[in-house]
């Protein structure tokens, strides 16, 4: 049977929304369904009634709060980055820096997590300008929130006010993820703080 005609993709936020009591956990057999999926089968496998399946829940309740296969992908990714990825404030921009990438090379080294990574880095290069979109609009989200920490740093005059924060952030996660996704190099005790000093002069000049 065909899935049904798609709606309008909702913005992320909407997606995200966490409603309460039951609601609460459909969503969550839901999203831990498709982790699984994606981890198991891949992108290409991924539809809504092998999630609903797997969640134990009737299909229409999927296609009604995901209505794409994007959004059951990235929703299921934001709920692993807002868990696994928090942003930090420990009053200090190495810190904040460090203490963010602790937390990435955490979830790049969780074997289940990594699994789920390689299967939309990979879906992300194929053919399929929606789910292309949705995991840009992902991605810009997180990029996003790490600038916090840039911003924060700036208004304690720890870096001035025309510092490209998108560039530094990129220059301190880009080694993790080209570890972990490319070159699957180990990430070695010195790792996070070689990153953050690289990032730093890399902004400093």
């Amino acid at each position: 049977m065909s899935e049904p005609a798609r709606a309008t993709t909702p913005a992320l936020d909407t997606v995200r929304a966490r409603p309460g009591g039951r609601s609460a956990r459909i969503r969550e057999l839901v999203l831990d369904a498709v982790r699984e999926e994606l981890a198991s089968d891949g992108y290409a496998a991924l539809s809504h009634r092998s999630v609903a399946k797997r969640a134990g829940v009737d299909p229409a309740t999927v296609y009604r709060r995901w209505p794409t296969r994007p959004l059951l992908a990235t929703d299921a990714l934001l709920e692993i980055a807002r868990n696994a990825v928090p942003i930090p404030d420990t009053g200090a921009l190495a810190a904040d820096l460090e203490a963010l990438l602790d937390a990435i090379v955490a979830a790049l080294s969780d074997t289940r997590l990594l699994r789920l990574f390689h299967a939309l880095s990979a879906a992300g290069a194929e053919a399929d300008a929606d789910l292309g979109q949705t995991l840009r609009s992902f991605w810009d989200s997180r990029f996003k929130r790490a600038e916090e920490i840039v911003n924060r740093a700036v208004v304690r005059g720890e870096l001035s006010a025309d510092v490209d924060r998108r560039a530094l952030v990129e220059q301190l996660v880009a080694p993790a993820y080209f570890r972990a996704l490319v070159t699957g190099e180990r990430f070695d005790a010195g790792f996070t703080a070689r990153c953050v000093r690289h990032a730093l002069a890399a902004v400093h000049g």
